[in-house]
């Protein structure tokens, strides 16, 4: 039964922030906005899942143990918001036409994004127990792609995100945190040791 919050929490996730971009954005930008916010949630979505571990062991409630335990479906819908920035952009912004990205001044920090999709899709087609199962060990090793995915998505995102990353201190801000997730992982690993 409390797998149906997961569930929910994200089909609001996407209703809200369609309709409130829908709403708050001129018509002119919709599709820009659109586009700039679901990739700028997915980066978010990526650093909760990387903060969740850490959430549990300096705050151990009942709600971050349930999004631990919910970490699969978290990464999964990561993807999904993630699929939905690269569908929005493949087609408005390039007409479903791969030679646009390739002549693009731009086709580097695309190539990126594509890559950390890539990583995300992986891992997306692994999360599920049949998949543990199979890969063993390989199965850890093969979701530690996170981490390269997150850096592809830092270096997309800051030169070429539209809206949120054009912001400076914003820019600052998600490094500092991914900087003391890190940092905090690192202490974590290193003390269990």
């Amino acid at each position: 039964m409390k797998k149906i919050y997961i569930h929910a929490a994200f089909f609001i996730l996407f209703i809200l922030t369609y309709f409130l971009v829908k709403i708050l954005s001129p018509q002119e930008r919709l599709i820009t906005s659109l586009v700039s916010t679901f990739g700028f949630i997915s980066l978010i979505l990526i650093i909760i899942i990387l903060s969740l571990p850490l959430f549990v062991k300096y705050k151990n409630t009942s709600l971050t143990r349930y999004l631990l335990s919910e970490r699969r479906w978290i990464g999964i819908y990561t993807f999904i918001f993630a699929l939905i920035h690269f569908s929005l952009v493949f087609y408005f912004f390039f007409g479903l036409d791969i030679n646009k990205i390739l002549n693009n001044k731009n086709r580097l920090y695309l190539s990126l994004g594509g890559i950390a999709l890539l990583f995300l899709f992986l891992m997306t087609i692994t999360s599920n127990n049949y998949a543990v199962r199979k890969l063993g060990k390989n199965w850890k090793r093969l979701h530690y792609l996170i981490y390269p995915a997150l850096v592809l998505i830092l270096i997309h995102s800051f030169n070429i995100g539209l809206i949120y990353m054009k912001n400076f201190w914003l820019k600052i801000i998600v490094l500092i945190m991914i900087l003391i997730i890190i940092l905090l992982k690192f202490y974590k690993s290193k003390k269990s040791k």
